[in-house]
C-alpha cells in the first residue's frame, strides 16, 4: 500500500501536528469532484474519528498508531473502525479461558502486525478446529 510508505512512523500518531490540514488535503483529493458538499461531510467524519480516538485512553494509543500506520491513506473514519474492532478484540481475548492461551500465542506471533481482530479470528479457527477434532 502506497500511502503506509508517505507517513513516518510515529510512537503516537495523535501527537502529530498538521492533522486537520492532512484530513482537508484528503477529502479535497479524494472528494473534490464530488462537490463541495462532499468535500465538507468527509472533513466532517474525519474530524469527528480523529476527536473520538483523541479522547480513548492512553493504552489504546498504540493500536490507534498501529491502524494509522497500514491505514492512514484511508481516513481517520477508517482507522477508528479498525481500532474499535481490535479493541474489542482484545477484550474479548481476555476473557477466554486459560486452555485457549496456547491458540492465542500461537496465532499472535502469527498475525505480529496486524492486531488483536486478526488474532482473535486466528484463534477463533483453531479453538473450533481442536473442538471438532477432540
Amino acid at each position: 500500500m502506497l500511502s503506509v510508505s508517505l507517513y513516518p512512523a510515529h510512537a503516537d500518531v495523535l501527537d502529530e501536528p498538521d492533522l486537520k490540514e492532512e484530513i482537508v488535503l484528503r477529502c479535497h483529493y479524494e472528494m473534490g469532484e464530488f462537490g463541495v458538499e462532499a468535500v465538507r461531510q468527509c472533513i466532517e467524519a474525519d474530524n469527528a474519528a480523529l476527536g473520538a480516538l483523541s479522547s480513548y485512553p492512553r493504552q489504546a494509543r498504540p493500536i490507534i498508531s498501529r491502524c494509522a500506520g497500514q491505514l492512514r491513506g484511508s481516513g481517520w473514519e477508517v482507522i477508528k473502525l479498525c481500532a474499535d474492532k481490535d479493541l474489542e478484540a482484545e477484550a474479548a481475548l481476555a476473557q477466554y479461558p486459560p486452555e485457549h492461551a496456547g491458540a492465542i500465542a500461537a496465532c499472535r506471533a502469527e498475525s505480529a502486525n496486524h492486531g488483536a481482530a486478526k488474532v482473535k479470528a486466528c484463534a477463533d479457527q483453531r479453538i473450533a478446529a481442536k473442538e471438532r477434532n477432540g
